[in-house]
């Protein structure tokens, strides 16, 4: 949605109903997919045990499964099976024009059950974030508890985080779509013409605690990955979601009834902190952690923080309306 926003960024065998796909570098467990009740294909990467407990990772906005803390052995070491998807449109998955937000949870709990998973954590960063939601709020039987990382919060009229931009792209939506898809055409007719050059395009316009935790040559292999794994079946996944952005949700955030964690940088540009804080006093049981001097990628210095702390069973629930905030302590790598 940041584009948006700046223009007016296991070894397993097949499963009975699961569909062949490429697989990201021959590796166990990646690219692999399921096809829907309606034929569409839902394409997912699945890292670590098959028995441990499950977070289902859901990718921001102009990304794909694909990006996410690029050490998959360190994420399997925290004693969780990630399981990373693609939204319709997206990378392997098939798109499904027109979507809303609430579609989601449906798509969700079908690759669930084919996964043979009861009950499975939710995990959201930026643009990802109201997809978590989402199931937290339709599917709460299925959740334990929902992360948010450096998460959007809805484009409320009025709302006191709302930036001009953020403004134009929610009267564009339901006014000016095409301006929308549009930009969206701009925005990805130059990330695949010359991926490497919009890449270092994007890392300059960002602020400094960002660029810091994205000179890992790691992470920047991930970005450049998802320059062509995004667009695998087109454009029109990305114009979908930055209309779900832009759009009201569909669902009151304050009827979400699951344990929610929340992180968020107090130098982020691409997600204002207001976000952060509004959902944090918004949701029910929330438990926020702000960072200092930190941004919208803490994420991945982060990770294994984040991680730790959102599988911890203490994790007390906090009276309707009044969150649990701590603040954050000095940077680490994971």
């Amino acid at each position: 949605m940041v584009a948006l926003l700046r223009m007016t960024s296991r070894a397993e065998a097949p499963l009975r109903g699961e569909a062949t796909a490429p697989r990201v570098g021959g590796t166990p467990g990646l690219g692999r997919a399921v096809v829907l009740a309606d034929g569409r294909v839902l394409g997912y990467d699945d890292i670590g045990d098959v028995g441990a407990p499950v977070v289902v990772y859901h990718h921001g906005f102009g990304s794909s499964r694909v990006v996410r803390h690029p050490d998959d052995a360190l994420t399997a070491r925290l004693g969780i099976r990630l399981i990373a998807v693609d939204r319709p449109g997206i990378g392997l998955s098939t798109g499904r024009p027109g979507r809303r937000l609430l579609d989601w949870p449906s798509d969700l709990v079908q690759l669930l059950d084919r996964l043979g998973i009861e009950r499975a954590h939710v995990l959201g960063w930026s643009g990802g974030g109201p997809y978590a939601l989402a199931c937290g709020w339709a599917m709460p039987d299925r959740v334990n508890r929902i992360g948010l990382i450096s998460v959007a919060a809805p484009l409320v009229p009025g709302a006191d985080y709302l930036l001009r931009m953020h403004r134009v792209a929610s009267r564009a939506a339901d006014n000016a779509p095409w301006a929308i898809r549009l930009a969206m055409w701009r925005w990805s007719r130059a990330q695949r013409a010359d991926p490497e050059r919009h890449l270092d395009k994007a890392i300059e316009g960002m602020i400094e605690a960002d660029r810091i935790v994205l000179e890992d040559p790691g992470l920047r292999r991930v970005m450049l990955a998802n320059a062509d794994e995004m667009y695998r079946q087109g454009g029109r996944g990305l114009y979908d979601e930055a209309l779900i952005m832009a759009r009201p949700w569909g669902f009151p955030i304050a009827g979400v009834q699951v344990p929610v964690r929340l992180w968020h940088g107090e130098l982020d540009t691409a997600v204002p902190v207001g976000m952060g804080r509004y959902l944090a006093r918004t949701l029910p049981q929330v438990h926020a952690t702000f960072y200092p001097g930190e941004a919208h990628h803490l994420l991945y210095d982060r990770w294994t923080e984040i991680i730790e702390a959102f599988m911890a069973p203490d994790v007390a629930p906090v009276a309707a309306g009044d969150a649990a905030t701590t603040i954050g302590g000095a940077r680490r790598r994971p």
